[in-house]
């Protein structure tokens, strides 16, 4: 492939993926090429040194999508930081073995955190079930005070929980976003 067709159909997986400042980028890929050739390497090895178009374009759309999931003005959205942790591990397999098995141990733990606060919530429902026949026993009115302080005690400790664990998930997925946004740094500068 020779620098124009490389810069060609950089250009269009740029366009077609939605990239932000094209041309920047495009001049930042003649650079290479400047560079490249100052070094006495040729076309085809600065090509082949570069990757494929369509990664690059990849990387730069992720990269977008990361800031959007950054930017501090707009609502944290987990589907959209799933993705591009997906895309990240696709475009830069290694992170994929470097990631796995603290992976697995922080999602044990954010599971088993959900798990608590879901159980918590549902003990509270299940105390308000029993309310009706705790009516039968003989502490009467006080056993319906107790069931339903404790029932509201639990609800209250799975709400607390809940948006404890919401928190912890975010800069978690947050956390692995940046490693994973600096890596991608890594690779598109090559």
């Amino acid at each position: 492939m020779t620098k124009q067709e490389f810069l060609k159909n950089l250009k269009e997986e740029l366009e077609k993926n939605k990239v932000q400042n094209v041309q920047d980028i495009l001049a930042d890929y003649e650079e290479h090429f400047v560079h490249g050739l100052n070094k006495g390497k040729t076309e085809v090895e600065i090509c082949e040194g570069l990757g494929f178009p369509s990664v690059i374009a990849k990387a730069y759309q992720t990269e977008n999508l990361i800031s959007e999931i950054k930017n501090p003005e707009k609502n944290f959205n987990l589907s959209l930081a799933v993705t591009v942790i997906g895309r990240l591990l696709v475009i830069a397999p290694f992170n994929f073995i470097i990631l796995f098995i603290p992976g697995v141990v922080i999602f044990a733990l954010l599971a088993s955190g959900w798990a608590v606060s879901v159980a918590m919530g549902s003990a509270s429902l299940a105390l308000l079930s029993v309310l009706p026949f705790l009516g039968t026993v003989s502490a009467g009115a006080w056993a319906w005070i107790t069931g339903i302080s404790a029932s509201f005690g639990l609800l209250g400790l799975a709400i607390l929980g809940g948006m404890v664990m919401f928190l912890i998930t975010k800069y978690i997925v947050l956390a692995v976003i940046s490693y994973l946004q600096w890596n991608l740094k890594f690779i598109l500068q090559k």
